[in-house]
């Protein structure tokens, strides 16, 4: 719109007026409806000065002096894929027919298992062994199940197996871009975490899956997230209103559904509270996502899977043969004398370490179909069934290596970093503790040039693979999240002295590009939700004076103490 006016300098000016004049009318809500033409500029303008706002870099400058003047439209890409969705896609077309006709019939032939999926009952739980040594027999301590049961379970799997589809219907998945869930508190984790991933530079379409229609909000999904280079996909839309009402969906269940549900094939899913770091768009042409397709991260903790679950998917472990020392393949194989001296996850065919964190996954779905929609049975019947088998009470139980195991099953490639995750957290100077409450995950690029430089080598050591090397990619920030209504509600912002703290201490000085996170976080709170005064329903329950009280007191906290940064 200021394209072509006066200088940069003017340009920025005219924003910022703009700006200004938008808020005389939006004082209750952004986006309320008006018929009136005069409104209608207004929304438009605003529109324009919310994407300018979420495409700027504000990693290392103040909020408020953030309008680019010379970014005047979105992205090429951006704008092509939100004209062929059309937001939320509220009304029904041809390839969501389509859609919706593919996964009916998957859904209901994988849920049809229902009455011949028992709920085991954990003897106890993994989280209490004071080990890392996992052996068989202490994997197989945690369940009881007769052989009966785990051959007609077998069958089952068996059957499940062979009826997967080998393709999507021609069509129903094309192009790149990233996929979040959306939906009450998590549309407004996903609006954090889109903002960073703009201010690094990333141009990829952005979907939020909508679980449920109460969930969907008009002003966010056909007013905001169009203006940043997003869309709502409404998941019944997809699926259909008969799945949805037929079957109780909830939980973990939803990644997989929002993996399937997005319209992407080249497809990086995020959870909701993580907040990119780094430009992640050059992951999607660079190895190892080149050659396997399938990105994983790994967890803190070693496997935990029950011996009864290989014997479930029909898998063989040979308990004679050692391939792995923890995550590192051995020269060539050692033979094993007493399988009980050796942890069963380094055996022949077992799962190789570490467990999996799936609050990134980076998937070609074209060349993992099976894996997506075995992994989608796992999931359906996850809580009562295969969490226990998988983790049997370990920490971090849920959907997290659903997708692994269902690539090694069907034999789809994948590969999965091995560098450690950077933990970020603060110290309680009342009681001395650490907290953790974000996981710094790396750069699956940088790992994997290590990983293939030292295989490849004559002598391979894996003692030369620095572990911490690798960038920070992104900063899973689960708990407690950067949710200002429940930081506040749960006093989380004070320490065992009542004291105000720095949640994410010197987080900055390990990212790529050094900057101070926890600062730039409640700019961006102050700026979309004080400022700009965005409509969430979520936080209805708190007056907006209070929330921003809140964000604001931190915020003046934040300045009066900053972050010391290393050389």
């Amino acid at each position: 719109m200021f394209k072509g006016i006066g200088s940069p300098r003017h340009r920025r000016l005219l924003m910022l007026l703009a700006f200004v004049v938008s808020l005389g009318y939006l004082t209750s809500a952004i986006f309320q409806r008006s018929s009136s033409a005069k409104f209608d500029k207004v929304a438009e303008n605003f529109q324009q000065f919310l994407g300018e706002y979420f495409y700027s870099d504000d990693n290392n400058v103040i909020v408020e002096q953030l309008v680019k003047a010379d970014s005047d439209s979105l992205p090429e890409a951006v704008a092509e894929h939100l004209k062929k969705t059309g937001g939320a896609l509220m009304t029904t077309s041809k390839k969501q027919a389509q859609s919706q006709e593919f996964y009916s019939n998957l859904i209901r032939s994988l849920y049809s298992k229902k009455s011949e999926i028992p709920k085991l009952e954990l003897e106890k739980r993994a989280s209490d062994h004071k080990s890392s040594f996992w052996s068989k027999k202490e994997l197989l301590s945690y369940l009881a199940m007769d052989h009966e049961e785990v051959a007609r379970l077998q069958s089952i799997h068996k059957s499940v197996s062979e009826s997967l589809p080998t393709k999507f219907p021609k069509g129903l998945y094309k192009g790149t871009g990233i996929v979040m869930i959306g939906g009450g508190r998590f549309s407004w984790l996903s609006l954090l975490s889109i903002k960073s991933m703009r201010s690094f530079g990333c141009k990829l379409p952005v979907e939020l899956i909508i679980p449920t229609s109460e969930e969907y909000e008009y002003d966010f999904c056909e007013e905001i997230l169009p203006a940043l280079g997003g869309s709502c996909v409404l998941l019944q839309n997809v699926l259909g209103t008969e799945i949805m009402k037929d079957i109780p969906f909830k939980g973990y269940q939803y990644k997989s559904l929002a993996l399937l549900a997005s319209s992407f094939d080249n497809t990086l899913f995020l959870d909701s509270d993580n907040v990119l770091v780094s430009n992640p768009d050059k992951m999607f042409n660079s190895e190892p996502f080149l050659s396997k397709g399938f990105v994983s991260w790994p967890d803190y903790w070693e496997r935990t899977t029950s011996p009864y679950l290989y014997e479930i998917m029909g898998i063989q472990v040979n308990e004679t043969v050692r391939v792995n020392t923890r995550e590192w393949p051995l020269p060539k194989p050692e033979v094993v004398t007493d399988p009980e001296a050796v942890p069963f996850h380094e055996l022949q065919g077992a799962f190789p370490e570490l467990s999996t964190e799936s609050g990134q996954i980076l998937i070609r779905k074209s060349d993992h179909v099976k894996t997506l929609c075995l992994a989608l049975f796992y999931n359906l019947f996850g809580p009562e069934f295969f969490y226990p088998l998988i983790s049997q009470g370990a920490d971090g139980e849920g959907d997290k290596d659903t997708f692994v195991i269902a690539a090694i099953n069907q034999d789809e490639s994948y590969y999965q970093v091995h560098s450690n995750i950077k933990t970020f957290g603060w110290v309680d100077t009342g009681t001395g503790n650490f907290n953790g409450v974000a996981m710094g995950q790396r750069d699956p690029t940088e790992d994997y040039e290590m990983f293939e430089a030292i295989a490849n080598s004559q002598n391979p050591n894996w003692e030369e693979f620095d572990k911490d090397r690798a960038k920070v990619f992104t900063v899973h920030a689960n708990y407690p999240k950067l949710d200002p209504f429940l930081l506040h509600k749960e006093e989380k912002l004070k320490n065992s002295n009542g004291q105000d703290f720095r949640m994410y201490s010197d987080v900055g000085n390990f990212l790529p590009y050094k900057f101070d996170f926890e600062l730039v976080q409640y700019k961006r709170m102050k700026f979309m939700l004080c400022d700009l005064n965005l409509s969430l329903k979520y936080f209805n329950e708190i007056t907006r004076a209070e929330l921003c009280q809140f964000i604001e007191s931190h915020l003046e906290y934040l300045l009066a103490h900053p972050m010391e940064f290393s050389p």
